[in-house]
């Protein structure tokens, strides 16, 4: 398999996303994984692993859910965004 091809999986979006943007909302997460059975997956994969977690605040409405890399997903994601890099060199 391609290096290419891992880092368009959909966990590998989702930890590259939060990376970058720190926290986010679920329906930003929703633009990126348009199926929602895949991004319900993602979330389960990634909260089982410890990678991510989530914050929800109930002052709202709706409540909003919004999504973060842990200590260890963000460890990961410094390495799959220096290999992202080294890819687009």
């Amino acid at each position: 398999m391609k290096i290419e091809k891992i880092l368009v999986l959909p966990n590998v979006k989702i930890i590259l996303m939060l990376h970058q943007e720190e926290e986010v909302r679920y329906t930003e997460l929703s633009k990126l994984i348009k199926n929602r059975g895949a991004l319900s997956n993602a979330f389960k994969e990634l909260a089982g692993e410890n990678l991510i977690q989530r914050r929800i605040d109930q002052k709202t409405r709706p409540v909003q859910s919004y999504y973060s890399l842990t200590r260890k997903g963000k460890e990961i994601a410094q390495e799959f965004s220096r290999i992202k890099s080294s890819i687009v060199q």
